[in-house]
């Protein structure tokens, strides 16, 4: 069933879950669905609800419950991905495609070599748009837990929020002795990771030395330098297949 959609806690009852006029204007005009149509809903918790719709109007949709199941979709492992603001749009692809490959939270931080600088008050627009883009893909990708995404923070915030985990992994291009596969087998046991990517130009040795300090693990993803949102993706495909896959609780409600 492709049709998904997350909703609050509060919207689910015994037998029913009421949805959003938003998600009833996408239900009828984008998807073309219709009264008697099947839908899941996702409360956040790991829950989903097979339903039928009985109901459209201009204040939402609301639908009977017919099922209710806990697919096991979620990574063994919560993992935080730390990312240093990058240029342009490409925090978009970022928060897309590691929600698709299981990542349970999103800090965005200012770094040295962060260049964009958001004024403060385009930042609660941003969040808005940041947390559509992770709802959508969580719908999309068949997760059954709504990331959080945390931003924008200053290192040190977020180097706390790091050390905080089982497992701090920072990728850092002039690191020579460790690369990001030699240390999977630290994920064993782990039920949190962080991992730390810098925006265009890396973290600066400083930044590195304070990350070690607190017992974050430096590490490089190969001879090439690569682009900040390969290294995320591909760093937190490498993290949460390394961890296997079982659903853990956790993650944020809508």
């Amino acid at each position: 069933m492709s049709n998904r959609f997350f909703v609050s806690t509060e919207s689910v009852s015994a037998d029913a879950v009421s949805f959003t006029r938003e998600q009833r204007r996408q239900m009828r005009t984008v998807l073309r669905i219709r009264l008697g149509d099947h839908v899941c809903a996702l409360d956040g918790t790991g829950r989903e609800y097979v339903v039928r719709l009985r109901e459209m109007n201009e204040i939402g949709a609301t639908g009977e419950i017919l099922e209710i199941r806990t697919p096991e979709t979620e990574s063994k492992i919560r993992m935080t991905l730390i990312q240093g603001m990058p240029k342009g749009e490409k925090l978009d692809m970022i928060l897309q495609k590691c929600t698709e490959l299981g990542t349970a939270e999103f800090v965005i931080a200012e770094t040295t070599r962060s260049v964009p600088r958001l004024p403060e008050d385009r930042l609660p627009g941003r969040l808005r748009r940041w947390n559509a883009i992770v709802r959508e893909a969580a719908e999309q990708s068949g997760r059954t837990l709504l990331p959080m995404v945390d931003g924008i923070v200053s290192f040190e915030y977020a180097l706390a929020k790091a050390k905080a985990c089982d497992v701090g992994i920072i990728g850092w291009e002039n690191e020579r002795e460790k690369d990001l596969m030699s240390v999977l087998p630290r994920l064993k046991g782990a039920r949190t990771a962080a991992y730390m990517v810098g925006p265009e130009g890396g973290f600066t040795e400083a930044e590195i030395s304070a990350a070690r300090t607190a017992g974050l693990i430096s590490v490089s993803l190969g001879p090439r330098v690569l682009r900040t949102e390969t290294a995320a993706i591909v760093g937190t495909a490498l993290i949460v297949l390394g961890a296997g896959k079982h659903t853990l609780p956790g993650g944020n409600h809508a």
